[in-house]
């Protein structure tokens, strides 16, 4: 039994070889299929899908950003100016107008400075505007392509002080990018500034966004520079800084046939400043007693009046330059806007509304009988000296004429100290007064009068003195009358 099953196996295991030495081809597309078990494989973990033909990963991102291409083209950008200026001009244009910057805007817009680049007069024009306030000036520069532009005021002003004296170029450019959500395009402006040692890049706002700048459509008048500036001077520091009353934080200004008058007062004092608008006169303007100083008015030819912001008068005395001969002047009633215009620089404001105080009938109810003549060299010295014993609770000082010695003493105490000053005076023998004043309105009204000696009108302790110029002054073939009235501090004890 044993060797049946033997043989049995053995002849098996030969017919098994048999079979497979006579039909090769069934061996070969076994091993074959193995072989390609594991290729297989590999296709489906690559491929979801094993019918589809699989690609390698890198064409397929390729065709990714060939896709988001299609859907994301490149950003259209337009250019702008293209400029190349000095930077001193640049920086003396940017630091004039900046002065009409708001200290809390309420827009960004309006802490931007306007820049158009124009071609055909090639010039830079700024512009900086609190609506109530607009200052333009102008300066030349190689204008290669016309464009405007707004950025930050300060930011620009800044690079531009640090940049090296040398020439500057101007790059504008204006990106328009449209969001997925809508069909609305956004412009993105910039403006690119380089220099010899740097560049620099400041994102600003379109130029369409910027405050319309109102004309003024009047016949401008033409005034003198320099009397013109002193007769801001001579009553900007009499106006008030109190915003509430806010009617005298402003110069008022009277424009009559020939003449030009400004007005300032706080409420403790007033100055008052009149000029002749065909700023040379026929002869020299002879001194006025004191009852022709009483009995002046305001002319009856007026034709118009206006009160001009405090802070546009103080621009216009800081920036005015000395080598400027005349400015013009042009007031538009119907807008209710002035405006002044001198070499390349326009200032324009809205004028401050109100009814302001009638200076001229408050001193009609005062005389001044009694004059004095001081020389305003030693009187200014004098005082300036006596300030360093001022304090915050007591600035008063004592005035007292003494027509005998032909002097007045100022005197000040304190309990930390005291001080007297004795200057020669020009004044009636028999007469004896003693007033006091605040000291610091004494000294900027003596300084406010451009003249070598000053006329002390007075007539007793509780009567205002009124200060008016005489003696040499520059330009006297112009015709200028000031006057500066102070109230006395209080009645002194007897």
């Amino acid at each position: 039994m044993t060797q049946t099953a033997s043989r049995q196996k053995i002849k098996t295991a030969k017919q098994t070889k048999q079979t497979s030495v006579a039909n090769p081809e069934i061996d070969n597309e076994v091993s074959t299929d193995i072989t390609k078990i594991p290729e297989v494989k590999k296709k489906k973990s690559t491929s979801a899908n094993p019918d589809t033909p699989t690609e390698p990963i890198e064409k397929k991102r390729n065709k990714q950003k060939k896709s988001k291409s299609k859907l994301n083209p490149p950003i259209p950008r337009e250019l702008g100016m293209e400029v190349i200026c000095e930077q001193a001009k640049f920086y003396d244009a940017l630091f004039l107008v900046n002065c009409a910057t708001p200290a809390k805007p309420s827009h960004p817009i309006l802490a931007n400075v306007l820049i158009i680049a124009d071609v055909e007069t090639q010039q830079i024009h700024l512009t900086v505007t609190d609506i109530a306030l607009t200052i333009q000036a102008s300066f030349a520069a190689q204008v290669l392509l016309k464009g405007e532009i707004t950025v930050p005021v300060q930011i620009l002003l800044e690079i531009v002080k640090h940049c090296p004296n040398g020439t500057i170029s101007l790059n504008s450019q204006t990106q328009f990018t449209q969001s997925s959500d809508d069909d609305k395009q956004t412009k993105i402006c910039s403006l690119c500034l380089s220099d010899a040692d740097g560049k620099y890049e400041i994102r600003g706002i379109s130029a369409e966004e910027f405050p319309p700048t109102n004309i003024i459509d009047a016949t401008p008048m033409s005034l003198a520079t320099t009397i013109f500036k002193d007769g801001l001077k001579g009553v900007l520091y009499a106006v008030s800084t109190d915003e509430n009353k806010y009617i005298l934080t402003g110069v008022h200004l009277q424009l009559a046939q020939e003449k030009l008058k400004f007005i300032g007062t706080d409420g403790h004092r007033v100055a008052i400043t009149e000029l002749s608008t065909h700023r040379i006169g026929r002869k020299t303007r002879q001194q006025v007693s004191s009852q022709e100083v009483q009995s002046q008015q305001v002319p009856s030819e007026e034709i118009m009046q206006f009160t001009l912001p405090g802070r546009v008068v103080r621009e216009i005395a800081r920036n005015l330059n000395d080598d400027v001969k005349s400015i013009n002047l042009l007031y538009d009633a119907q807008s209710n806007r002035l405006g002044f215009a001198w070499q390349d620089v326009v200032i324009s404001c809205q004028v401050v509304e109100g009814i302001y105080p009638d200076c001229e009938q408050l001193l009609t109810k005062f005389s001044f009988e009694k004059e004095v003549i001081l020389e305003k060299a030693p009187l200014v010295k004098a005082l300036e000296r006596l300030s360093v014993l001022t304090d915050k609770k007591e600035k008063g000082i004592y005035l007292q004429f003494d027509g005998s010695l032909q002097q007045l003493r100022l005197s000040i105490e304190r309990e930390f100290g005291k001080g007297d000053q004795v200057i020669v005076a020009n004044l009636p023998t028999e007469m004896m007064l003693n007033i006091q004043f605040n000291l610091k309105y004494l000294i900027e009204a003596a300084k406010a009068i451009p003249s070598s000696s000053i006329k002390m009108h007075l007539q007793q302790s509780d009567h205002p003195a009124m200060l008016v110029p005489d003696g040499d002054r520059a330009n006297l073939e112009v015709e200028m009358s000031m006057r500066h009235v102070l109230l006395p501090l209080y009645i002194p004890q007897q």
